[in-house]
């Protein structure tokens, strides 16, 4: 039930509340000067209090007052609305325009100093609210609060600073107070002989500073120098506060660069053996920010600090722990300062620290070690106590930055190669793997990059081959297209390591990773395109199917293995670039009017298989040229022969395709089943009898209109003697078969079995009945070659010369 009694009642004995508000509007000055009086005390009592008097609209009437002629009237008027807004959550009535625009006008110079106090108080109370914040500025109140700082009443700058440091919680008034030029004059009030004074002018500054600008203006107004001096001032309370405004204005480059030469460093010093641990902790906050500049780490080195901040590592007060930590850490960027804590025992207490149950103390010594692990020495040194395992445990919490500290520790740490084991031993690709599906987009950078250094070490490869949770791997593929610019560096960095594995690559490759790099690609940033180019040219080398769909190119350097397919071009407009599909899906599309899909499988493609191992025979006591003429005929002959070139329209390969798709139910044929090919047939095969049998370099190119070619050099051409053993090992007994059959399952395309035979089948039935080897090597070309195998098979022609340009293209 409501209290509605004043105690002790009005000098006149009435103390009903609604009474006395009636009272306000009194002609007699004295009758309102004594319920003003009276309402101010029952305000002061107590928050229920001043909620009744404003559910009883004592505003109304109050705001009437506050035009009085009489003086001591309107200052009582000004004190009872200040008393009566007084509250921790914002009422209904405090929220009228009246009342703001009203007390705004009463902060007006003119005006009493007594109604300048209670007005600037009363707006610090409407200020609690973030709404109201907005509205006390664009109602002209910061700038009529900056007006009176410098008056001379401490209690008008007490409240008017009280008001300010409410004001500007909201991120515009901090601007405004710059526009209206109240950084200058907050300044001064640091020199008030009144520590209340001093305090709110210090969380005034400490708000502002959280702005660049306002940085910069402080520091061009010697404020800096103020805050220096403060420090030295017998007022240990406010310390803590100074303290945290200087690591405020330390974001300011220019401010780190100056603060050891206007005497910076001496108090700062002080206050880290000071026995008030908030002065302690806010010390080595200012100590991490000034650490930024190179040359302020030794000044700090000499000053002593290293050894003090040690110390405070084993104090009991886990914020003194943490901030010693979070300075120590910026500290240790530099060589000389990673090898004098090296030497005080600090790598043994961070790890240790990590197992704290603070969180932030372990936040703060993941960064510590991070920094810490530049060093090689110290990466040793967590090697050797098995300390990853702590760092990795940090993955599993929720707070952003420890996740960050923990991945760059990783990261670092995976520099070298016994650490990035240990890092796999501990399950570090899954945990970080996770920490890729937090939404801040630091976190997402850095353990892209821990990732990605992980990834260095072929057991990490392999243990992301493992990894069954393919949407982890969805979401690396992902943050390429980060519009964070670090984020799509990282993960196409992750990308690119990870490939070097072919479940991996060709994984990517299904899930979307050629379409995320090409978009990286197109980025403007420089680094972006290297990233992308990078990490796609890794992807595709490990996955030669993509290449060739996607490039139309494939090098001497990219040997044809099992596995492979070839399904066309990627074509020219690589914004309509889809996922490329799995040999296994393409088996399971029925056949249709698309082109084949060809498959190179050297063990159950038996006549491929029966192809190499005869040429890989055949081939010793022949010259580089002979060989080639010789593969060029077998692959001619394989694929229907000679063409003329004016019969080029009338060779009817691709019925014969049709008829090889409708037989296999797929578009999916083993390249062995192909009996008539046209060019880009021809080439493909001849490259992976080359590639099988080890006789290189070789190259397959694709143009347009189903043309293809290779390229070789006859002055570099070899044929490797183990690629020659491996291919004449004679063939496993397979199902005998003279068809191919291809399945719909995609697990049984080759056609058939190998020979049977233990004896390696002759050349007869793969070289022209008249075929004749040259008997005399002939003269090296001058350059590489295109080789033809349609219309001369075994010419070889000079990649500059006319008749290669028509073997390319018709035109």
């Amino acid at each position: 039930m409501a209290v509605s009694q004043c105690d002790p009642p009005a000098a006149f004995g009435i103390s009903d509340v609604r009474t006395l508000i009636l009272l306000l509007q009194s002609p007699d000055q004295v009758v309102c000067l004594q319920a003003l009086d009276s309402l101010i005390k029952f305000a002061e009592k107590g928050s229920k209090y001043r909620v009744q008097l404003l559910n009883s609209n004592i505003l109304k009437p109050l705001l009437n007052l506050t035009t009085s002629k009489d003086m001591a009237i309107k200052k009582a008027t000004v004190a009872c609305i200040a008393a009566s807004t007084e509250l921790a959550e914002i009422h209904a009535e405090m929220r009228k325009k009246e009342l703001l625009e009203t007390l705004v006008s009463l902060l007006a110079v003119e005006e009493p100093p007594e109604v300048q106090d209670e007005a600037a108080f009363a707006i610090s109370n409407l200020a609690k609210d973030f709404a109201l914040k907005s509205e006390i500025r664009k109602a002209g109140g910061i700038k009529a609060l900056v007006k009176l700082l410098p008056v001379h009443d401490p209690d008008v700058k007490k409240n008017t600073a009280l008001a300010l440091s409410s004001l500007l919680e909201d991120f515009t008034n901090r601007s405004e107070i710059r526009y209206v030029n109240g950084l200058a004059p907050l300044l001064e009030l640091l020199g008030a002989e009144f520590p209340e004074i001093q305090e709110n002018t210090l969380m005034s500054l400490i708000l502002c500073a959280e702005d660049q600008s306002n940085r910069v203006e402080i520091r061009r107004a010697n404020g800096i120098k103020r805050l220096i001096d403060m420090l030295g001032q017998d007022v240990p309370e406010l310390h803590q506060w100074t303290l945290l405004c200087l690591s405020k204005c330390l974001e300011d480059s220019e401010t780190v660069n100056i603060f050891p030469e206007i005497g910076g460093l001496p108090p700062v010093m002080k206050m880290l053996s000071s026995e008030d641990v908030r002065a302690k902790r806010n010390a080595s906050l200012v100590l991490s920010k000034v650490a930024r500049n190179d040359r302020n780490q030794n000044f700090i080195r000499e000053a002593g600090a290293l050894q003090v901040l040690i110390s405070n590592l084993n104090h009991p007060d886990p914020g003194t722990v943490s901030h010693a930590a979070l300075a120590l850490g910026a500290l240790a960027k530099t060589e000389i300062n990673q090898l004098e804590l090296n030497k005080a025992g600090a790598v043994e207490i961070f790890i240790k620290l990590l197992a704290h149950e603070d969180v932030d103390i372990c936040r703060q010594s993941a960064f510590a070690l991070s920094s810490l692990c530049l060093n090689i020495k110290t990466r040793n040194k967590i090697k050797a106590q098995e300390a990853i395992g702590g760092v990795l445990r940090l993955l599993t919490l929720e707070d952003s930055q420890t996740l960050v500290n923990a991945c760059d520790c990783i990261a670092n740490l995976a520099e070298d190669t016994p650490n990035r084991i240990d890092a796999v031993k501990f399950g570090g690709v899954s945990s970080l793997l996770s920490a890729l599906n937090k939404a801040d987009t630091s976190v997402q950078a850095s353990a892209c990059l821990a990732l990605a250094r992980c990834m260095q070490e072929g057991e990490a490869r392999l243990s992301l081959a493992k990894e069954k949770k393919n949407e982890s791997i969805a979401r690396l593929i992902a943050l390429v297209l980060s519009k964070e610019v670090t984020v799509a560096r990282n993960a196409a960095y992750a990308l690119s390591n990870a490939s070097q594995h072919e479940l991996n690559a060709s994984l990517f490759c299904q899930m979307g990773a050629i379409e995320a790099l090409l978009a990286l690609g197109k980025d403007a940033t420089k680094s972006s395109q290297k990233f992308s180019h990078d990490a796609l040219d890794k992807l595709l080398n490990y996955n030669l199917a993509a290449k060739y769909w996607l490039r139309n190119e494939l090098s001497a350097a990219n040997i044809i293995k099992s596995g492979f397919y070839d399904i066309g071009s990627a074509g020219a407009n690589l914004d309509a670039i889809k996922s490329l599909a799995s040999l296994a899906q393409l088996s399971e599309i029925p056949a249709d009017k698309r082109r084949e899909v060809l498959v190179l499988d050297f063990d159950r493609d038996q006549k491929l298989s029966q192809i190499c191992q005869a040429v890989a025979t055949s081939l010793d006591g022949l010259s580089s040229r002979q060989q080639l003429r010789q593969i060029a005929a077998i692959v001619s002959n394989v694929m229907g022969g000679p063409v003329e070139p004016g019969a080029l329209s009338e060779f009817a390969f691709k019925f014969k395709m049709t008829e090889l798709k409708m037989k296999a139910g797929s578009n999916v044929i083993p390249i062995g089943q192909v009996y008539m090919g046209t060019f880009y047939h021809r080439a493909l095969l001849f490259k992976a009898i080359c590639d099988k049998i080890g006789l290189g370099p070789c190259q397959l190119i694709r143009g347009d209109y189903n043309r293809a070619w290779n390229i070789v050099d006859i002055r570099k051409q070899k044929l490797s003697s183990r690629g020659r053993a491996n291919s004449a090992v004679p063939p496993r007994n397979l199902p005998p078969s003279r068809d191919m059959p291809v399945g719909s399952n995609g697990t049984s395309y080759a056609a058939g079995g190998l020979a049977s035979s233990s004896t390696v089948p002759p050349l007869i039935g793969f070289l022209p009945s008249n075929w004749t080897p040259p008997s005399e090597p002939e003269e090296f070309p001058a350059e590489a070659t295109i080789v033809d195998l349609m219309f001369e098979p075994g010419r070889l022609m000079e990649i500059s010369s006319q008749e290669a340009n028509f073997y390319r293209s018709p035109s």
